[in-house]
């Protein structure tokens, strides 16, 4: 949390220009505290610096309506940048109340702080409070409470709402701070949210949020990408659990964990890494000392993009349990007596030949992943294959001990045929899976590898291309760029 109170050199300017509409409704005015230090005092700098990080950011189709917004809070030489990306998905949108979920950094809070009435000015002008919305957030939730004191010193939240005046015209906000380890209290604060938004498809929630703080570059991604997995698959209890043991951080916990459940009540299922980066990516900081930074939506799928995917799965899930249970057993007869589990099953579309991965993870982390990209063999004996070798062989880890099995699951990837493409606007971040040649040099990345790390189309080329080892541009002279899918499938 302390690198968010890191001052800018590029943001020390002391003019205030407001550009902006006033607020629509009257009462106590919260006035910035971070203005010319985490971004510009000057309205026409600040807009300038966001429309910057805007255009840069990609424009990609809307899957379906933008319903939750996780993004960080600090100097935006830092996060803006990545913050950008959710922004820039929610542009030009309409949205007559956005709610925003953050920490409190000082002021200590018991159970939810709400700003009551009244408005929060930025160089960009002033953004009037829902006060409506406030007023029936207290009467379906007594854990939300009238607490304007909270907001004097606070950046977490303040730091949001130039992004929004930027993208977003006409929308009040329901300022929101919260400091809690408690599911059940964040589940009950959920239940108050979802109650009053209800049917309503006018609303943005967002939480506002950095990841790890000071940790070596390799750790901090290692330690954000565990973090973002779960958040993806919208577990926000699992969340909680692994930030109490370590094994995951942010500084908005309960805002992110208190958006999921908000989601999940709204029937709101789909969670997208939009960008994940460092503030060594972003600013050059030191690259032993770094803070994570990520951009995620939440989203309902539309009828039409489901349409488009052709969402229909290769495999029943009796197919896929007797994949995994395969997998598992496979494991464990190699393991008792370096013998490979005969395999009886008939099923036809089992013994289509096919390529395969099995991945091994314990604790939310990489255990082991190998798979098989040629499909010249059984699918079923592939992955049974696959299985022992991710275990036993995969030179990054230690052979898996019997006793160590049953803390470890299993995700199996069913690869589809590899096409070539001729245009990398053929990609598509989240569906394809990428393999790159060049020479005698070859790399292969799973589609979930670019959504777990949150990257866009051009960093998942530089990625497989250094998986291929070559050089990071080689995608761009003369190689050859495969596209797949996979089916990807686990016992998590």
């Amino acid at each position: 949390m302390k690198h968010c109170l890191l001052v800018s050199a590029l943001c020390l300017l002391m003019i205030t220009d407001s550009i902006a509409a006033p607020a629509k409704n009257t009462g106590p005015c919260q006035e910035p505290n971070v203005s010319g230090t985490f971004y510009p005092s000057s309205g026409q700098e600040l807009r300038r610096m966001i429309e910057g990080f805007l255009e840069k950011a990609p424009r990609e189709p809307a899957l379906g309506r933008m319903s939750g917004l996780i993004s960080p809070h600090a100097g935006y030489v830092y996060s803006g940048p990545v913050a950008a990306y959710g922004y820039r998905r929610i542009q030009g949108q309409n949205y007559k109340t956005v709610v925003i979920l953050a920490p409190s950094h000082y002021q200590p809070i018991k159970t939810a702080a709400l700003y009551p009435a009244g408005s929060f000015r930025t160089p960009l002008g002033e953004v009037a409070v829902d006060e409506d919305f406030v007023k029936n957030l207290m009467q379906v939730e007594p854990d939300f409470r009238a607490m304007p004191e909270a907001f004097g010193r606070e950046h977490g939240l303040e730091v949001q709402i130039p992004f929004l005046q930027v993208a977003l015209k006409n929308f009040m906000i329901v300022p929101i701070l919260l400091n809690t380890d408690s599911a059940q209290q964040c589940s009950a604060l959920a239940t108050g949210l979802a109650k009053v938004i209800g049917t309503r498809q006018d609303v943005l929630c967002i939480a506002s949020t950095d990841l790890s703080h000071y940790f070596t570059q390799k750790q901090a991604q290692a330690k954000d990408a565990a973090t973002l997995k779960l958040i993806q698959a919208g577990d926000a209890e699992g969340l909680l659990r692994a930030i109490a043991s370590n094994q995951a951080e942010m500084c908005g916990s309960a805002a992110v964990a208190t958006l999921l459940m908000t989601m999940k009540q709204l029937g709101i299922t789909q969670m997208q890494v939009l960008h994940q980066a460092t503030s060594y990516d972003t600013a050059g900081l030191d690259k032993d000392r770094v803070v994570g930074y990520a951009s995620i939506v939440c989203y309902q799928e539309s009828s039409e993009s489901k349409a488009t995917k052709g969402e229909k799965n290769m495999y029943s899930q009796e197919q896929r349990t007797t994949m995994l249970q395969t997998a598992r057993s496979s494991i464990e007869t190699f393991l008792a007596s370096r013998q490979r589990l005969e395999l009886k099953n008939s099923d036809p579309g089992l013994q289509e030949k096919r390529g395969a991965f099995v991945t091994l993870e314990k604790s939310g982390n990489l255990r082991g992943c190998i798979g098989r990209i040629v499909a010249d063999a059984p699918l079923l004996s592939v992955i049974r294959d696959m299985a022992i070798e991710a275990a036993t062989a995969d030179p990054r880890f230690p052979p898996v001990r019997p006793d160590e099995l049953k803390d470890i699951t299993l995700e199996i990837s069913v690869l589809t045929p590899f096409q070539e493409i001729s245009s990398v606007d053929e990609i598509e971040v989240g569906r394809d899976g990428l393999m790159i040649r060049k020479g005698f040099n070859s790399g292969l990345l799973l589609p979930q590898v670019a959504t777990e790390y949150g990257w866009n189309r051009e960093e998942f080329l530089r990625q497989t291309c250094r998986k291929a080892g070559l050089a990071a541009d080689a995608w761009q002279k003369d190689a050859q760029i495969y596209r797949f899918s996979a089916e990807v499938f686990g016992e998590h």
